[in-house]
């Protein structure tokens, strides 16, 4: 059974990253577009794929959306279909919704009507792209909102063959990780226990705060 259910209401170039990046998880997918060759194109790899229309509340009900854990509202196209979007979301009853959109204003917008979570993906690329370079590209960095960040880095040197709970990385360095890959192309690994002793050569996932930042600066030097 999957860990949790995530719906993506738009299969743009936005929706189809993060089914591509999901579809190697332990995540069922359910995807809505208008589109049928889009929505074909994925049917072997989601659990539910709908044609329709995003903001047809009834469609969303016979497609359970309201069963999702997390909903994307990936088109940014039009406000009120986002909108409508949004706040059909939220009247099904699913907790977490995040929604797409492409300049501020209507960032205000969604969030006054039930977003939980609202992004800007050409201003949040650039942020991340922006310190990547400050850490000399040894650290990819990945802004979730205005104070989240995911960082991936190679393990230190410091920390092969300690166990997590020796390393000790969230008290030591705000650093919270939640996966590792044994090679840069595999599927993140998310399941380890504090006795799990960390092998040279793998890349380490963690989430952190702009504040705590610089402290992987110091560990992955």
């Amino acid at each position: 059974m999957a860990n949790q259910t995530v719906g993506i209401l738009g299969l743009g170039i936005f929706g189809q990253s993060i089914i591509e990046a999901l579809i190697s998880q332990d995540v069922e997918i359910i995807a809505i577009d208008n589109h049928e060759e889009t929505i074909n194109q994925y049917e072997d790899m989601i659990a539910v794929g709908v044609i329709g229309d995003i903001t047809d509340m009834e469609l969303l009900e016979a497609a359970d959306v309201g069963s999702c854990d997390t909903v994307v509202v990936a088109t940014g196209e039009s406000l009120e279909s986002s909108v409508l979007a949004v706040m059909h979301c939220k009247a099904l009853g699913v907790k977490n919704v995040i929604a797409k959109v492409k300049d501020e204003v209507t960032q205000q917008v969604l969030e006054k009507v039930g977003a939980d979570l609202v992004i800007l993906p050409e201003v949040e690329a650039g942020i991340s792209l922006a310190k990547t370079i400050l850490f000399n590209h040894s650290i990819e960095v990945f802004q979730l909102d205005d104070d989240v960040v995911v960082a991936e880095f190679e393990l230190p040197a410091s920390w092969v063959g300690k166990t997590v709970r020796d390393v000790d990385a969230r008290r030591l360095y705000h650093l919270n990780i939640i996966g590792y890959r044994l090679t840069k192309n595999q599927p993140l690994e998310s399941q380890f226990t504090p006795d799990f002793v960390w092998p040279a050569g793998v890349s380490i996932m963690a989430v952190t705060d702009n504040q705590h930042l610089d402290n992987l600066r110091e560990i992955v030097k």
